[in-house]
């Protein structure tokens, strides 16, 4: 089967030859405003929904019964959608401010093993493995990221066709999640995720334009998003944006 990014691929390489071919002027220019609805996808990074271990002993007369839990997980990568815009203060820097969302689902896997430690001393039975039992559940997971970014911008061909960008900025991340369980077992996990929780985020990348007119173009940008989850610990994730781009106005 072939990838996704191979008819993608294609498909770029074809609107920029097209767009190469024909005339443009310079794109960039002192003070406009730059207008970007977006389409993209999102990639996710460990721990995804907040991986961690647990180990708790407890004494009861001769025996020690210790329980291990490791709880392991999984975010489903979504198609996103976003909406840019932007003011160029020169030709080559401007602020960008963005909005976007996605929908996805999650899923935890918990791993419980109880086993039995002797406490008396030497010679004592061997430790007894009580219970060894693996279970999962499902969430659903959106997510909603606004930020303010600094664009630099790269001129790769003389008359503006195709401009080069580095970014890096702020913003808040919104993530929502929403799961329930009849299982008490999985009750305490899912109890740590549901929620809503805002949190604030950095993050930083680069893009390409290839303009075909004065005032349009298409975009490909990727950038790395990052912050720190109250419950489920320091996050990642990358989101890769295929957009038109539309300058308006300017000197």
């Amino acid at each position: 089967m072939r990838s996704p990014f191979m008819w993608r691929g294609g498909l770029v390489a074809c609107a920029a030859t097209a767009i190469l071919a024909g005339p443009a002027w310079a794109q960039n220019r002192e003070k406009s405003w730059e207008v970007t609805p977006e389409l993209g996808w999102i990639f996710y990074g460990n721990p995804h929904l907040g991986d961690g271990t647990s180990d708790q002993t407890t004494v009861a007369g001769a025996n020690t019964t210790r329980t291990v839990q490791l709880v392991t997980s999984d975010i489903q990568d979504s198609l996103s959608y976003g909406f840019r815009f932007g003011y160029h203060w020169t030709k080559k820097q401007m602020v960008e401010f963005g909005f976007g969302g996605t929908a996805t689902t999650g899923t935890f896997f918990v791993h419980k093993t109880v086993f039995r430690d002797p406490t008396t001393v030497p010679p004592t039975p061997p430790t007894t493995l009580l219970t060894d039992q693996r279970k999962q559940d499902d969430v659903s997971v959106d997510l909603i990221v606004a930020h303010a970014n600094y664009v630099y911008n790269f001129f790769l061909q003389h008359r503006g066709k195709v401009v080069a960008f580095a970014t890096g900025g702020i913003g808040l991340v919104n993530s929502s999640i929403f799961g329930q369980t009849a299982d008490p077992d999985l009750q305490p996990t899912l109890d740590l995720l549901v929620g809503d929780e805002n949190t604030f985020m950095y993050n930083y990348g680069g893009g390409i334009r290839f303009f075909g007119s004065e005032k349009a173009g298409f975009r490909i940008d990727a950038r790395q998003v990052r912050y720190s989850s109250k419950s489920r610990g320091d996050q990642d994730h990358i989101e890769v944006g295929f957009a038109l781009t539309v300058v308006l106005g300017g000197a």
